[in-house]
């Protein structure tokens, strides 16, 4: 008997109530107290209240079926944290009524079971959650999804040549970037969004309860701002691009396997868009040419059916919130796969040579939504219309601008076009001629996503321009970011030098309102005010007096 008693952690008998009959002496030194002390106490004294119900139940099992039962559960030792213990409990055959309990400490066991069970499911570099730890999550997201009856977003961020750095300044320094890009990631999501690492430089974000497809995208753009900002590495700058793909779910005919290739196409799709790289996985154009040719031939029979349409963004004054005009963006419904974002129908355009028809229909249906407006008694200043690249290369783009108006009879100066840094520099002469024409006409200028092109500034005050919009990724994180807000504060500078109007695009937060406030920036545009709307949302808006135009 003493040869099994010492080989054991600890051998009590007790009695119906708990109290203790005997104890050994290992089981005395395990447990830490005097024996004088445990007379005057129960087993069910020495047990944390969540496992009370437990120990009830395995000594009630005991006494009630003779046999050996068996818990595991935590018992409190003197001057340390309460250890996990494997109890055995069974009836003592020499004394009626009473238990005989054998316990094994595998605190050990557990924790190193805990380590094991954490390493399979974490990585080891960024601390996130792994690959496996993802499947699980998707999994439970979709049947969580399917219950409930709302959508889940999954997006793969995939830093853009990254081996790169690993070359450049070797495998360590690749690694506390990595380590940094998933400490950023973390910060640009919320408390219950899942972030994991799935592989080498890539990383997956999932999103319950995603209310539309620009939600998802708006998410995406804060997730590509963050990680874009500079790193530093012994003294020098980093700079690192992304690209990301989302699909959105639940399927019940898609596992996890097929929605993590989906989401892998994405990737692939946002590889292929020139400019900020973010897709959705489409299920006709997920990556093989047939069926970006099936698409492509759903593009003309949309503009054929009327399946696009034009939402509008109001742009308001920082300060009041009152609204000075509106930027038009282009939408597509697609009959089978509902909405179709525009960076994907955008590039098909510009391939299938319908990005001028698409491009003139938008200007002409921007002034004669004005036009109505102003019937309603919504005067706003100006609509701000977007031009590809491809349209202002083809000849024909004044004459199609003068054909808007003349058809419409709007007033040229209530319409801005939006063009970028690069469309202006790559040729700046061309560039100026035909800004110069049309400025002549009165139609007015603004250089969109300004900040991120290479714009010569020498070029930039020969242009007829009226105004630049701040690029969103110099927004996003302004509130926390110095460089963010020196940038900001250099822009500013430059439009009241030049004498230009300023607005900031995505502005999201109230203390991002603020900043741009302070800044001296007087335009702001984003969800923090209103997101794009179709037309009568947003003439509702302004009826119930949620949106001011800027007064007279």
């Amino acid at each position: 008997m003493a040869s099994f008693e010492s080989a054991i952690d600890f051998f009590a008998r007790i009695d119906q109530q708990g109290r203790f009959l005997y104890i050994s002496e290992p089981g005395l030194a395990f447990i830490g107290y005097h024996r004088e002390y445990l007379r005057i106490v129960t087993l069910r004294d020495l047990v944390p209240q969540e496992d009370a119900p437990l120990l009830e139940a395995c000594l009630r099992q005991a006494q009630q079926t003779g046999e050996v039962q068996k818990c595991t559960l935590h018992l409190i030792k003197t001057l340390t944290y309460p250890r996990l213990v494997e109890l055995r409990v069974a009836p003592d055959a020499t004394g009626p009524g009473q238990l005989l309990v054998v316990g094994h400490d595998v605190s050990a066991w557990a924790d190193n079971e805990q380590c094991l069970t954490y390493a399979m499911y974490h990585d080891v570099l960024t601390g996130l959650d792994n690959l496996a730890s993802a499947r699980h999550e998707i999994e439970r997201a979709k049947q969580e999804a399917l219950d409930k009856g709302y959508r889940v977003a999954l997006l793969q961020i995939d830093i853009d040549e990254f081996h790169r750095v690993n070359q450049a300044f070797g495998y360590e320094a690749g690694d506390r970037i990595l380590h940094e890009t998933a400490l950023r990631l973390k910060s640009a999501c919320h408390a219950r969004e899942f972030v994991a690492r799935c592989y080498s430089d890539a990383f997956l974000i999932l999103l319950r309860n995603v209310p539309d497809r620009d939600y998802v995208e708006e998410f995406a753009r804060r997730v590509s701002d963050a990680i874009q900002l500079p790193y530093s590495h012994e003294g020098q700058t980093l700079q690192l691009s992304v690209r990301i793909g989302a699909v959105l779910f639940p399927d019940r005919a898609n596992g996890c396997d097929q929605l993590l290739h989906h989401v892998d196409e994405a990737l692939a799709q946002a590889g292929r868009n020139r400019g900020y790289s973010f897709a959705f996985y489409e299920r006709r154009a997920a990556g093989n040419r047939p069926d970006t040719l099936r698409l492509e031939s759903d593009l003309h029979s949309g503009i054929r059916n009327g399946e696009f349409s034009l939402h509008y963004q109001p742009i308001v004054e920082a300060r009041n919130g009152e609204v000075t005009g509106i930027e038009a963006l282009m939408r597509w419904h697609h009959p089978v796969l509902g909405a179709v974002s525009p960076e994907i129908f955008i590039s098909l355009a510009e391939s299938a040579g319908l990005i001028n028809f698409l491009g003139g229909w938008a200007l002409k249906n921007a002034c004669m939504q004005l036009m109505q407006w102003d019937a309603r008694g919504i005067h706003l200043q100006y609509a701000s219309v977007n031009v590809s690249a491809q349209q202002f290369r083809d000849k024909r783009f004044p004459a199609a601008v003068r054909e808007a108006f003349k058809l419409t009879g709007l007033a040229p100066r209530r319409i801005v076009l939006e063009i970028t840094e690069s469309v202006l520099m790559e040729d700046p002469a061309h560039a100026k001629t035909l800004l110069e024409e049309l400025t002549d006409l009165g139609v007015r200028f603004a250089v969109d996503d300004f900040g991120t092109g290479y714009s010569s500034l020498a070029y930039l005050q020969s242009f007829p321009l009226a105004a630049l919009k701040i690029d969103r990724r110099f927004i996003s994180n302004l509130p926390s970011s110095r460089n963010d807000q020196a940038i900001v504060d250099a822009i500013v500078g430059l439009a009241g030098t030049l004498g230009l109007d300023l607005v900031a695009e995505g502005v999201e937060t109230q203390a991002q309102r603020d900043l741009l406030v302070a800044s001296g920036c007087e335009l702001i545009q984003g969800w923090l005010v209103c997101k794009a709307l179709p037309i009568n949302e947003l003439a509702h808006k302004f009826e119930t007096g949620e949106l001011r135009p800027l007064a007279s």
